[in-house]
Order: C-alpha cells, then structure tokens, then sequence
C-alpha cells in the first residue's frame, strides 16, 4: 500500500524543524564556548598583571591567535551546517580536544600559576556533561594527561628554574584524578540523559501511532457513516409486497388494509415501484376478437 503523501510530507516538515532546533542549540553552546574562551583570556591577563607570570608580546599573539583561528573554524562548520556530516554534530569532543589542546600553552607558558590554569580545564569538560559517553570522557581525559606530561617532561628536559617534579607530580596525579572523577560523573549524567531520550522518543512514537491510527478511525467512520446514509435513502426509495394478499378468485382484485378492493395493478403500483403497461395476450386476443385476430395469423 503507498505511503500517505500528505503523512510523509509532514513527516519531513518535522524533521526538518528538528534539525533546525538542533543547530540552533548547537550554536547557543559555541557562543556559551566562545564565552568561556574570552574569560580564559581576560583571567590569563589578570595572572600576567599581578605578577604570577610573564608572557611576552608574540607569545600573546600566538596565544589570542589560536583561539581565534578554532573558533573561527568551528563558528564556520556550525553556520554553514557542514557539522551535519559528522557522526556527533555538535562537535563536543572536538571543541574539548582544541580547547585543551590551546589551554597548554598558558600551561606552559605560566608556570607559577599552574594551578589555576589548570582550574581553566574544567568549564571545558563540562560542555560534555550532556553529550559525551563515560568512555570518550576517559579517552579525553587521558588525551589532557598526556598533553600535560609532554609539558612536564618537556620542562624537565630544559631544566627550567623552580621546577620542582614532586610539587609538579603532585600537581599532575590530583589533575588526573579530578579529570578522571569528572569523567565518571559526566559520563553517570550522559548515561541517565540518553535513557531519559530514549524513553522520550519511545513515546513521541506512541503517541503519533496513535494519532494517525485515530486519525485513520475518524476517516473509517466518516466513510461508515456516509455509506449508512446512501444506504437509508436507497431504503426508503424501495417498496416490497410482504405477506398474504386477499385476492377475489374471480376478478382478482385485491383487498387493502382499509378494505377496499382494489384493481390488481393500482394495488401494486400503490406498494411498489412497479409500473404498467397494458397490452393483451394472444388467448385474449382469440377470446375476444377472434376474426381480427383469425386474419392476422
């Protein structure tokens, strides 16, 4: 049986919607990301300016330029919906990865104040919160934890002054664990949302199942009761001859129910919707005309 076009046509004008109403929502989280750098910026400046570090003017380009450079790429994905073509349009993991991946260089580059850099990381993973399954929180985290021993064994390498490797041990080992626990709880939040969406579109699907099967019972009965009609008035036009007839065995009139005798044919045509055309009979014809009807045969 095909498809009802009507019904594939709405079905497509909500799918349409919805993707819409996703990619609005996407871009609402790239400007709550966006945010999120432009604090970053202005709370490593603050770090320079009260002396917990240095960065020199072409390591600030470079720092600027790299948050500018990611965003522009992904604000260029989300606008022209080419994030459509990955398997998570939202891009979560990759926004976290850039996002970590641009954080190492205050990581580096500061030093001193290495613990509040490293506070930085966390509104990133939470963007994940929602999105990102208990395993790709892990893989993130493990991802962050190797960026992070590059840059410790990097600095142990160079000597650099004040490097300390148990205080930066310490540092990294709770890191790891704050990441990981991060990881476990978002991952615990991720879980509970996708039941909860499932559960949702499980009834989304209930429910239009039975609108379009009351929808199909409000036509069968629209049908039903117009057919009931045709039938009623084809009812009422018809006239039927039921039960025993007094008729005179002679002239073979008929008794009506008011006791009146009634020619045979004005009977009929008066319960029915027979009509009468006279004509004779040859028996009657040789009855009554016999010469006539001698010379005819």
């Amino acid at each position: 049986m095909p498809a009802d076009p009507t019904l594939a046509r709405e079905k497509n004008l909500s799918e349409d919607q919805a993707v819409k109403s996703a990619q609005s929502l996407r871009r609402k989280r790239f400007g709550l990301a966006l945010a999120t750098y432009a604090i970053v910026i202005l709370a490593t400046f603050l770090i320079t300016r009260l002396g917990l570090g240095r960065m020199n003017e072409m390591q600030w380009t470079a720092f600027i330029g790299l948050g500018l450079l990611g965003n522009i790429t992904f604000f260029g994905l989300f606008y022209t919906n080419t994030n459509l073509r990955f398997s998570d349009p939202s891009l979560t993991r990759e926004q976290i990865v850039y996002s970590s991946f641009w954080g190492m260089v205050s990581l580096y580059l500061l030093p001193g104040a290495r613990p509040i850099v490293l506070m930085f990381y966390l509104p990133a993973f939470s963007f994940g919160m929602l999105r990102l399954t208990r395993r790709q929180y892990l893989k993130l985290t493990a991802i962050v934890m190797g960026l992070y021993a590059s840059i410790l064994a990097l600095e142990y390498w160079q000597s650099r002054p004040g490097f300390s490797i148990q205080y930066e041990l310490f540092l990294f080992i709770l890191f790891s664990i704050l990441l990981t626990w991060f990881a476990f709880f978002g991952g615990f939040v991720s879980n509970l949302r996708r039941s909860l969406g499932q559960q949702h579109k499980k009834l989304w699907k209930a429910s239009e199942e039975i609108k379009s099967e009351n929808k199909k019972r409000k036509q069968a009965q629209i049908e039903k009761d117009s057919l009931i009609v045709e039938l009623t008035d084809a009812l009422q036009k018809v006239k039927t001859l039921t039960g025993l007839l007094p008729i005179c065995a002679s002239c073979k009139k008929i008794r009506d129910d008011q006791g009146y005798w009634k020619q045979i044919e004005s009977y009929i045509c008066d319960h029915s919707e027979a009509e009468f055309s006279h004509g004779i009979c040859p028996d009657c014809a040789n009855k009554l005309y016999p010469d006539f009807y001698k010379k005819k045969t």
